[in-house]
């Protein structure tokens, strides 16, 4: 395998540690992400923004700036899963922010809507979101992410009331042809993240500016929810909320005014009610946009590397990650782990793939 060590100049070398004698094996694939259509330039706001495990690879979800503004669309990873392409001009793509994949091959993304990707490509509508109550004062529904519990599906987000944000959820058991808002306790923020195991489902507010994280439960797949409130200082942006062997973990940046670059937040919870910040003060400073997991439970975390501005991934064990550094240039993304146990990570226009089987 390829070691990747793409540590090019001017990418912050004076913050990052020294390197372990093995870091974890990524190759790199250049302009290997279809880019804007409208002027053929990827952009900071463009591009794959979410990964779906899909067949032999995975589905990025995202936008491109068309002509008369951002399109939301997705992306289909090749065979081996080292590119990924629009659909063709004039095929319609699955606007979401979020997305899951059925049993029946299909996926469903959320927005303020839901949506099916069929397996033929084609997309089909499905019910709008409705918000928790008639009242003129609530804005419209906007999802954040969308899980499968069981039957079900679960669907996290949220809406303003007057000024102020609150999260709202909802359920489906047809597929996403009609949906339920559910109650959830209240707090004044959107869900950001959700992660589903079995009938457990877990959900967690987007930031913490008050320094308490809201942490959602549910034991009956999305129906009814607890609310619980983890002590971080750190006032985290929450990155992606993930299903480990060992447990569960919530991933995010964590700052404060001694630290504007960023730190990695991670907390962890065998039982999704009681949670332990995990600390990362050996970790380099950057800021994290996603992160995935493998079935071993070693963790890899993308984003930017902090006073560096270069992409950058975490990958190893929660109490030992190490850095890797990815280059310059464009924007790290998103990760997921594929079905076959590699991981990618999705920059603006390169794809980088783990082999790890």
């Amino acid at each position: 395998m390829v070691l990747l060590a793409l540590a090019l100049a001017g990418c912050g070398a004076t913050d990052q540690p020294t390197a372990p004698a093995q870091q974890p094996d990524f190759v790199k694939h250049a302009n290997a992400v279809d880019v804007d259509r409208w002027d053929g330039q990827p952009s900071a706001t463009s591009g794959i923004n979410h990964l779906v495990p899909y067949g032999r690879c995975a589905l990025g979800i995202g936008v491109y700036a068309g002509e008369r503004g951002p399109v939301g669309t997705h992306w289909a990873g090749n065979a081996d899963c080292t590119s990924f392409k629009l659909p063709a001009q004039g095929v319609a793509g699955l606007a979401a922010v979020s997305a899951v994949a059925m049993p029946d091959g299909s996926v469903i993304g959320a927005n303020t809507v839901l949506q099916r990707l069929n397996a033929d490509g084609t997309v089909t509508p499905l019910a709008a979101l409705p918000p928790a109550s008639a009242d003129s004062q609530q804005g419209p529904a906007e999802a954040r992410v969308i899980v499968r519990s069981g039957d079900r599906l679960v669907t996290g987000g949220g809406h303003l009331v007057g000024d102020n944000p609150a999260p709202l959820a909802w359920t489906s058991t047809d597929g996403g042809k009609t949906v339920k808002p559910v109650a959830v306790p209240p707090v004044d923020n959107y869900i950001g993240a959700m992660a589903a195991s079995d009938n457990t489902v877990l959900a967690v507010e987007q930031t913490a500016e008050s320094g308490r994280l809201a942490i959602w439960r549910s034991t009956d797949s999305g129906q009814s929810w607890q609310l619980t409130e983890l002590d971080a200082k750190a006032n985290p942006m929450v990155a992606n909320l993930l299903r480990t062997p060992q447990g569960w973990l919530i991933v995010g940046t964590g700052e404060d005014e001694k630290d504007p670059a960023g730190q990695p937040f991670l907390a962890s919870s065998s039982d999704g009610v009681s949670w332990k910040v995990i600390d990362t003060s050996a970790v380099a400073t950057g800021r994290v946009v996603d992160a995935t997991a493998t079935t071993s439970g070693e963790l890899v975390l993308v984003g930017e590397g902090g006073k560096s501005n270069c992409e950058v991934a975490w990958a190893g064990a929660v109490g030992s990650l190490r850095r890797v550094d990815l280059g310059c240039g464009e924007a790290a993304k998103a990760t997921t782990t594929l079905a076959d146990g590699r991981v990618i990570i999705v920059g603006t226009t390169s794809v980088w793939v783990r082999d790890v089987r």
